[in-house]
């Protein structure tokens, strides 16, 4: 669900969803593109949760920031 949010807002990078389950339906509460980035936030919680440690997870937001933008250049000509 968070996945199909994201990319139905068109959204690049990351983000974290928050979401709740009423009467066996998912709803979509906020979808954040710049969550806290403690050790101690959520969205480092949940890599922390998936074995990605802080240190690894901070790389690869940059690989995906330097990607998107050599992606925009392309696009501009």
């Amino acid at each position: 669900v968070a996945v199909i949010a994201h990319k139905s807002l068109n959204c690049g990078g990351m983000s974290r969803t928050d979401m709740m389950i009423k009467d066996d339906e998912i709803y979509v509460l906020e979808l954040n593109t710049i969550p806290g980035m403690t050790e101690l936030s959520l969205y480092p919680q949940a890599a922390k949760a998936a074995n990605i440690e802080f240190s690894d997870l901070l790389d690869r937001i940059i690989e995906i920031a330097i990607e998107t933008h050599k992606n925009k250049k392309l696009y501009k000509g």
